[in-house]
């Protein structure tokens, strides 16, 4: 009886441990198949987002052709490369979709063959509609697919029952060897597909050639940006970098040589940039910088910085820069266009940065286009204002940053729309009568002769002349007066007080605050504390008060702004308020004295 029992038990454990052991095979073969169609459909889904991708970017691309050659490259899209690869990219959609979205993709590859034949007769407005509408649907599509890729890559259905009912038939059967067993070599499996989910995640957002974030990556900050932003009220600008002459090198010296551009500026803006905000290569010359809790002048010292690195590692002028920043509830759209209008102004002027500001938006509809200065005058005024800083050593940056500074001050004095360009205009070439001034008067650290300081004053009457020339005759009186003091004693016909434009006025301060803060040959900086210390203390006298209020007002916007160059300063408040003049007070003084 005990043999029988004993021989039973012995069956019905066999039995059991059969039963458990299919069961594992059984769960086993079924993870596999579950993991073999997983990576089928990650593989598909990997080639509609790249093919989403490269029709984001190539409509963007022939987007800017358009903008740049007009009716000629719309003649020719059709038989561009860039036209070419569109097709391709709608091709591959149309194979690797399903149900609507295949509808949707066929609708646009019929919109664009009809917007293709109107452009071939000089009509590119339906081209640009639907190369705008291409550029959106693209990007919408790869948001919401990281989207929905970030909520759905965790461990499937199947996985976690595989798993459950290994350790339930584990535990029932009682093979505690078994147990273990499976519990090795489960555990080290789960750690290696997490870590292959990171590295395949990260690899998702990051750019191959620099290991900067990618296109996906940025727009992703972005709107986190704009959340956080919309939750704690913050700020923060955006910074577009564009690579100036990589197609020469790629063309010239090959795509090797070019990659080490990329690579050589990379590590320029890294350096630059280090912790205070975030680098993106969006595209083969293109980056985005976020800089969060920076206003438009801390971002503007940055570019200059940038700009001021790269031409030193690469010999050339590398790059152009368009800043605009957020402070209120613009959205993302809207914030990357307004950073490109100013990159687009940074490249069409030669200029190494320029801020956005709501005269870059031209809108012709309302007539309203003609009262801006044209292309032609904007490069004009950009090319005589590198040639000012060109001759005078040591102000490389001086007309582009009195520029910034003056359109700043004239935001917060109520310029709006072409008046603000034209103020940036006046700003660009103030100094343009300096061109005939000798190099060795401009240069000269001493004290200048009588005859000296009449060729110095007369270079507001020759930059006059110059700007009439070019048919800029408001800019042309407000350069004229920009060295008339408050207080009637400035020259060259003693105006004072209201009578002296105002755009003059706001050119005057700009104009002495960049000359106090920057660094020359013959004298070195001081700091922005005391810089508008000395502006204050001769508002009233020398400046417009309420002008250099603006200034202070622009610059406290930014956090912790001083120059580069300059030290933080000690405080000088005790001796001011005793009436003495500090040792920093008289430099700053000095400085003044001879900047005008």
């Amino acid at each position: 009886m005990r043999r029988a029992s004993g021989t039973t038990l012995a069956r019905a454990g066999r039995g059991l441990a059969v039963l458990c052991l299919a069961a594992v095979v059984t769960l086993a073969a079924l993870g596999t198949v579950d993991v073999a169609r997983s990576r089928r459909n990650a593989q598909a889904e990997s080639l509609r987002l790249r093919d989403y991708a490269s029709l984001a970017d190539l409509a963007k691309l022939q987007r800017r052709r358009l903008a740049a050659d007009g009716a000629a490259a719309a003649r020719t899209s059709a038989f561009s490369a860039t036209g070419v690869k569109i097709h391709t990219a709608l091709a591959g959609l149309q194979m690797h979709s399903t149900g609507s979205e295949a509808t949707r993709v066929t609708m646009f590859q019929v919109s664009y063959a009809n917007a293709l034949r109107d452009a071939a007769d000089g009509r590119a407005t339906r081209l640009r509609g639907v190369l705008t509408s291409l550029q959106a649907d693209a990007t919408s599509e790869l948001h919401e697919q990281q989207a929905s890729w970030l909520v759905s890559s965790g461990p499937s259905p199947l996985r976690r029952s595989e798993l459950g009912a290994t350790a339930i038939l584990a535990l029932a059967s009682m093979l505690w060897l078994l147990r273990r067993g499976m519990l090795r070599l489960r555990r080290p499996a789960e750690s290696t597909a997490d870590v292959k989910f990171e590295e395949l995640r990260t690899q998702a957002r990051t750019d191959s050639l620099t290991q900067l974030g990618n296109h996906r990556a940025f727009h992703f900050d972005l709107s986190t940006q704009l959340a956080e932003r919309a939750s704690t009220g913050s700020y923060f600008t955006l910074m577009a970098v564009d690579l100036d002459g990589l197609k020469q090198i790629n063309d010239s010296k090959g795509h090797p040589a070019g990659d080490a551009h990329i690579k050589s500026v990379t590590q320029c803006l890294r350096n630059v940039i280090g912790r205070d905000g975030t680098i993106y290569r969006t595209g083969g010359d293109e980056f985005m910088v976020i800089l969060p809790n920076k206003r438009n002048w801390d971002a503007l010292l940055l570019a200059n910085r940038i700009e001021h690195t790269t031409r030193q590692t690469t010999g050339q002028r590398a790059v152009s820069i368009g800043l605009t920043e957020s402070t209120g509830l613009e959205g993302r759209q809207l914030l990357v266009h307004q950073a490109d209008l100013a990159l687009y102004e940074a490249k069409r002027t030669k200029q190494s940065a320029v801020t956005y500001h709501p005269g870059l938006a031209h809108s012709p509809r309302d007539g309203s286009a003609t009262l801006g200065p044209s292309t032609d005058q904007r490069a004009l005024a950009a090319a005589l204002a590198r040639a000012v800083d060109a001759k005078d050593v040591g102000t490389r940056s001086h007309s582009e940053t009195v520029a910034e500074l003056s359109v700043a001050m004239g935001r917060r004095l109520g310029f709006t729309g072409h008046r603000l360009e034209r103020l940036r205009l006046a700003g660009l070439l103030h100094d343009v009568g300096k061109i005939g001034v000798a190099d060795a008067i401009l240069q000269k650290a001493a004290a200048l002769a009588e005859d000296e300081r009449l060729a110095m004053t007369d270079h507001v009457k020759t930059g006059h002349a110059i700007l009439l020339a070019a048919e800029l005759p408001s800019e042309a009186e407000w350069i004229l007066h920009h060295h008339e003091r408050f207080d009637g004693t400035g020259y060259p016909a003693g105006r004072s007080g209201e009578e002296i434009p105002l755009e003059s006025r706001i050119i005057t301060t700009a104009d002495a605050f960049e000359a106090m803060t920057g660094t020359r040959p013959y004298r070195k900086a001081i700091s922005t504390e005391a810089a508008l210390a000395e502006l204050r203390r001769t508002a009233g006298t020398q400046f417009d008060p309420a002008c250099v209020e603006a200034l202070a007002d622009a610059v406290a916007d930014g956090t912790a702004v001083f120059h580069p160059e300059v030290p933080e300063p000690k405080p000088v408040r005790k001796a001011a308020a005793k009436g003495k003049q500090t040792p920093a007070g008289r430099a700053a003084g000095a400085k003044l004295r001879q900047a005008i």
